[in-house]
């Protein structure tokens, strides 16, 4: 399986969601840097069965609110940030909701659903890098890159920074927020450098704690 693996932790909380009995589209704020999609199918190579979403949250509502005010097709946004749903659903629960022009958009003419989809998943002091930010919201890398940047010190601040591997460059970490960006950590010194490239040796011969290490690569 590609990406990321999946930890022993992360698997307890699909396997406590199963059992719950809840809507998985309903707790994936239990299962940060993870995809609905991606979390459906570990579950099912794992043997879980999750509980069919028939009722739509109130996380849904807003990402469908975000699609019908975007420039984006309603199928296409639908597809990409809706992707438990059909296209049939979602219109029937715009109707519902009383969203205008329920009719089929052809086409896109901007980005704003990016910038609004962006919007609600870094709701509620969620934080996330452009690479988490754009696998959770099905938009390019580019694309959520170049959205931060223009929105920068306006709608979307810089929080922190972290590292995706132990030799690897600092990486912003993003929330909702105008103000100025969390300082950026220096970058290491050659000694640095040297020190962090045995101890990726140790490890990979199994001579380190992996969790010593990582646990001193995030500052804000």
């Amino acid at each position: 399986m590609g990406g990321k693996r999946w930890s022993d932790a992360e698997e307890a909380v699909l396997a406590a969601i199963a059992k719950e009995g809840k809507p998985l589209i309903g707790q994936m704020h239990r299962l940060p840097g993870r995809t609905w999609e991606a979390a459906k199918n570990h579950g099912a190579i794992i043997g879980l069965s999750f509980s069919l979403a028939e009722s739509w949250t109130d996380a849904e509502r807003d990402i469908l609110r975000g699609i019908y005010r975007g420039n984006v097709s309603i199928k296409v946004g639908v597809a990409k940030l809706l992707p438990q749903r059909t296209y049939t659903q979602a219109k029937g629960e715009a109707q519902r909701m009383g969203l205008s022009g329920t009719g089929t958009r052809r086409g896109r003419t901007g980005y704003s659903w990016v910038e609004k989809a962006m919007e609600t998943v870094l709701a509620d002091g969620q934080k996330f890098t452009v690479k988490q930010l754009a696998a959770r919201i099905g938009a390019a890398v580019d694309t959520v890159q170049n959205m931060v940047q223009t929105q920068r010190g306006k709608k979307f601040r810089v929080a922190g920074w972290t590292r995706a591997t132990l030799t690897g460059d600092w990486a912003a970490v993003w929330e909702l927020g105008s103000g100025p960006d969390a300082p950026r950590p220096p970058r290491k010194t050659p000694t640095e450098c040297c020190r962090d490239y045995r101890q990726k040796k140790r490890l990979r011969a199994g001579g380190l704690n992996p969790f010593a290490s990582l646990a001193m690569q995030v500052a804000s």
